[in-house]
């Protein structure tokens, strides 16, 4: 594939910062195999950095929650009305979408109408909303490459041509050095070092943080020795984060560019439900896994979100291996006493590690990206003849 001529054109569409991540990823070896490859489409800098033309930022589309769509619905209209007037104009040979299901099931329905083969990458979470949306996106699309080994099964069952080829977040996922290395700069005398994880959304800043730091503050009055590192989203501004530590007396070290050496480093990660949970659990930190939303998104979620878990790391696992937060739960006095018995119980951080690490060898051998790149190289091919 190496010799690759008039490679074709492609279309991806990532509306968060672990899909630009995930795209990135994907365009980087695709460029490898396919050179002349011509890659447009809807990312972060990670995927412009990768050689992709962005038409629109992910960040305008980085909005969660019913209520949140519905304030931002005009600017979501003209987005995909753009989207797909450059479908209609470039007629790229496949369009790859990357999780964001709301507006990425609309643009599968345009690239479907104008004959354009669909395939999603990183396929939506079906499994904790009604069964029946798995069919709807099936129709939509014309193939599925999903990055957990137990929803194979749950696509091909409602009749999708579906792959796997591993998580891409295996071999990725890692601190910059041993710990060893890294461990004496970032905890310095502390007894305990706890990473707070609050999200990469604007929102989750605003919604999850504060509670965060309550409950770094409660943790602090039983264990003084305690230190707190804030690893901090590319996306994020300072601005966003900085009033909530104003006024505390709290020992919080903010990073950026660090999210894995702070989790690595850590014995304990207070994460938002996410990706960052499925990164600590590879990376084998034990955690406490917190979300929270708006009052009325969250009581919306009550009655269509049927998934028992809501961690990633108990979803792989099919069992409550990490503590959750979530709705009414996320409290800080409930987060912190959770934390403060995981701190004091060294039995129990080893039984974590050991049940994360199980989660860690499903989610099967490092180079899945490559592998995806691959597949879409050879099935461009394939269209184009």
């Amino acid at each position: 594939m190496s010799d690759l001529r008039n490679a074709g054109r492609i279309f991806f569409l990532a509306g968060e910062q672990s899909g630009d991540l995930h795209g990135s990823l994907v365009i980087n070896h695709l460029r490898q195999i396919a050179p002349d490859i011509v890659v447009d489409g809807i990312g972060g800098p990670m995927m412009k950095a990768a050689g992709m033309n962005c038409i629109h930022s992910s960040d305008e589309l980085a909005v969660i929650g019913f209520v949140e769509v519905l304030k931002n619905i005009r600017h979501l209209v003209r987005i995909l009305k753009d989207v797909k007037n450059w479908l209609a104009k470039t007629r790229p040979d496949m369009i790859v979408l990357i999780d964001y299901p709301g507006f990425n099931q609309r643009v599968a329905a345009i690239a479907r109408s104008l004959d354009i083969h669909v395939l999603y990458y990183i396929c939506p979470q079906v499994w904790a909303w009604h069964a029946s949306r798995v069919e709807k996106i099936t129709r939509l699309i014309n193939e599925a490459v999903v990055v957990f080994p137990f929803e194979v099964d749950i696509w091909a069952r409602a009749g999708a041509m579906v792959n796997w080829f591993g998580h891409p977040l295996i071999g990725f996922a890692k601190p910059s050095g041993s710990i060893e290395e890294l461990r004496p700069a970032l905890k310095g005398d502390a007894d305990s070092l706890i990473s707070l994880l609050p999200g990469s959304r604007t929102q989750e800043i605003y919604y999850i943080l504060p509670e965060l730091l309550d409950a770094a503050e409660i943790i602090l009055q039983q264990r003084p020795a305690t230190r707190f590192l804030l690893p901090v989203a590319g996306a994020i501004d300072d601005s966003l984060v900085l009033p909530h530590l104003k006024g505390r007396n709290l020992p919080v070290t903010m990073l950026r560019g660090q999210t894995y050496d702070a989790i690595a480093v850590s014995d304990l990660c207070l994460v938002a439900s996410g990706t960052a949970t499925l990164e600590s659990a590879i990376i084998g930190t034990p955690m406490v896994v917190v979300y929270r939303v708006n009052w009325l998104t969250s009581l919306i979620s009550k009655f269509v979100i049927q998934a028992e878990h809501i961690g990633l790391p108990n979803v792989i696992a099919g069992r409550r291996i990490v503590p959750e937060f979530i709705r009414g739960d996320f409290k800080a006095s409930l987060i912190a006493d959770e934390a403060l018995a995981i701190l004091n119980d060294s039995q129990r951080q080893a039984q974590m590690r050991e049940d994360l690490s199980l989660v860690r060898q499903s989610l099967g051998e490092p180079g899945a990206s490559c592998r995806v790149a691959e597949h879409i190289a050879a099935r461009i091919q394939e269209l184009r003849r």
